[in-house]
């Protein structure tokens, strides 16, 4: 356990079906202030080297549009990291990186939302002390250190 107060103030944990495969997404309220476009993409650019190998998905989209722009084609051949992106140069309403989870040792896909509190984490995995454990580091950004998978101390009640 981290001798601190966690970052997560809340998860909402739902499965579905998605043709034969059950996935849970797990909707995580974060207990800071709503983040911004340049905020999401530095997680990105930090999960892409600390934790997801073998992307399969980089989307964005605008929050009035459905429909969501696939880059990973793009992103693939362009050989530079996502920070260094340029079609994540334009501010966008959301923005999802998916792959394999070496920590987790499954599939993964994490859902920014533009001037939120909100992270969206869909996996098979239907553990939600492990996720929120993952959620805790990737908040932190404490992959491959002694605070990697710890829980923290939850968030006062007011």
């Amino acid at each position: 356990m981290l001798d601190d107060i966690s970052y997560i103030q809340e998860i909402k944990h739902l499965s579905g079906k998605v043709g034969f495969v059950l996935w849970q997404q797990y909707d995580v309220l974060l207990a800071s202030q709503k983040y911004g476009w340049e905020t999401m993409v530095d997680y990105v650019a930090y999960m892409e080297t600390a934790d997801i190998k073998d992307i399969d998905s980089i989307s964005v989209a605008d929050m009035s549009d459905e429909q969501s722009t696939e880059l990973a084609h793009v992103y693939n051949q362009s050989k530079v990291g996502l920070k260094n992106f340029d079609k994540l140069a334009e501010e966008r309403g959301m923005l999802s990186i998916a792959g394999y989870s070496r920590t987790l040792k499954d599939s993964v896909k994490m859902v920014w939302f533009n001037q939120t509190r909100v992270l969206r984490l869909f996996t098979h995995i239907d553990d939600e002390t492990l996720i929120t454990k993952y959620v805790e580091t990737v908040i932190r950004r404490t992959f491959g250190t002694d605070d990697a998978m710890k829980l923290a101390k939850p968030v006062p009640k007011e």
